[in-house]
Order: C-alpha cells, then structure tokens, then sequence
C-alpha cells in the first residue's frame, strides 16, 4: 500500500493555515478548532435530505464525530508542543531552563534524520516529547520554562476527562473502559462508546479556547516580558529588536474568527 497523496485542491488555504500556525499556533489551534466543529454542524439532520436521517446515517455520523473529536484534541496537543517550540526558534532566553528539562530527550536518529527533512531547533526537541495528556505535567513544564501556567485548577477535572475521551477514541475507536471511566469521573460511560455529538464537540471548543487564549495572551506575554529583560544589558535598541519583537508579539495573539456566547456547561459537568 503506497503513502497517501498530499491533500491540494486547497493550496491557498493550507498555506495560510501554514503560515498561522508559524506565527501564532494559539490562532492555529482556533481555526482548526473552528474548522471542525463547523465540519460536525454540516452534516446535522436538518441539513441533509430525509432518507440521509435513518438509523444507518446517525451511525456513520457518530463515527465522523469521534474522529473529528480525535483531531480537535490532538490540535491543542499540537499548540502546547509548538508554542514551546517557536519560543525556543524565536530566542535563547529560557534556553538553560530548557537544558534542565529532563522531560527533553534527543537520539541519534532524530537528528540524523534532518539530513531528509527540514526542521528546526525547537521542532526537534519538542514534537516528539511525551506526556502532553496530564494538565499538571503540562502546568509544571510551562512553570519551570516561562514561570506561567496555561491551565487554571477549577479547568483540570475537565481537560483531563477530555483527555480520557480522547484516548477512547483514538484506541479503543470510542469504547471506555471501566478502569478509564472511574479514573475520568465518567461511571454512566463505563464498558460503552461515548456518544459525542455536534453540540458536545462545541462546548468543547469554547472550554478548549480558554486555555488556548491563555497560552497566548497568559504565558506568550510572559514570554515577550522576559525577553525584554534580558536585553536590557544590551541597551535600548528598538532597530536592532523589532523583528523578533514583532513575532514575539504574534506569538502572544490569540486571533478568533469572532466573539461567541455558547456555554460549555454540558463539558464541565
């Protein structure tokens, strides 16, 4: 079975994604985020033909919906591994923070392998790390790099939860366990596939967009802070700072398509 072909029929609009996601992955995380839930809402029963709406449709519905919660859990791992990562492209600053680290570990093999691929610094250390499923393990990384969390204690019974669905989902195809059912204080889900509907993946994303906004605006102006510190013994030198300044700041934005109202009540609870 060959590799499969890259996806092109919409070049221009990956290119942007592509250049969203070098410049601010928290704004990255929202459209891809955004993306999803609008791809849920598409096949909804109001919007398809009558014979579309039976028993069977609901079925391949509810597959399409596992798998898109699937892709919105692994974008927001995705932006709590990249932001790290373009913080260390983008300047030394916490570079002996980072050394400390001894949850970053380089092989031979990583790096023999940029001989075929392009990559950069932070890209190597950072994507193929493991451990981004614990809000307290992702807590206290951010702490110990940028002295910032990205997660508030009232959000951690729920990220973890999702977290929990999330690796429902991608192993065991949407069945939980009894074990992970009590572990994630989901007792009526026990030895049964979660039902995760349209509506669900959207409190999702707004419960979701709050920690992606706060390693944006929370933890990436802590970030430009600090930065800005070390270059005090340098001397005031807006010329010399301004483009990595500039990139700084875009990594510190959270940009969204617009202002929105829905509860995530039914996620929390």
């Amino acid at each position: 079975m060959q590799p499969p072909i890259k996806w092109a029929s919409d070049a221009a609009d990956i290119k942007r994604e592509e250049g969203k996601r070098e410049l601010s992955p928290s704004s990255f995380f929202f459209s891809q985020g955004k993306a999803l839930v609008l791809a849920a809402e598409y096949f909804t029963g109001d919007r398809l033909e009558g014979r579309a709406r039976g028993g069977v449709a609901r079925k391949h519905r509810h597959r399409i919906h596992l798998a898109l919660f699937g892709q919105m859990m692994a974008a927001l791992e995705f932006l709590l591994k990249d932001f790290v990562a373009s913080v260390v492209d983008l300047v030394p600053t916490f570079d002996g923070a980072l050394l400390q680290a001894k949850w970053v570990e380089v092989d031979a093999k990583r790096i023999l392998s940029l001989r075929s691929a392009s990559s950069t610094a932070g890209s190597v250390l950072l994507h193929s790390t493991l451990g981004w499923y614990d809000s307290e393990t992702i807590n206290k990384r951010y702490a110990a790099l940028f002295q910032h969390s990205p997660i508030e204690t009232a959000e951690v019974p729920t990220l973890d939860r999702l977290w929990l669905l999330r690796h429902s989902v991608a192993h065991n195809a949407g069945f939980v366990t009894a074990y992970d059912s009590v572990r994630g204080g989901m007792p009526d889900l026990a030895e049964s596939v979660a039902d995760i509907d349209e509506e669900y993946l959207a409190q999702a994303f707004e419960f979701l967009c709050q920690i992606a906004r706060r390693v944006a605006e929370g933890v990436g102006d802590a970030v430009v802070v600090a930065w800005l510190k070390s270059r005090v013994p340098a001397g005031e030198d807006y010329v010399r700072d301004r483009a990595t300044y500039r990139k700084l700041k875009l990594l510190a934005t959270f940009i969204e398509s617009q202002r929105r109202q829905v509860s995530a009540s039914s996620v929390d609870g």
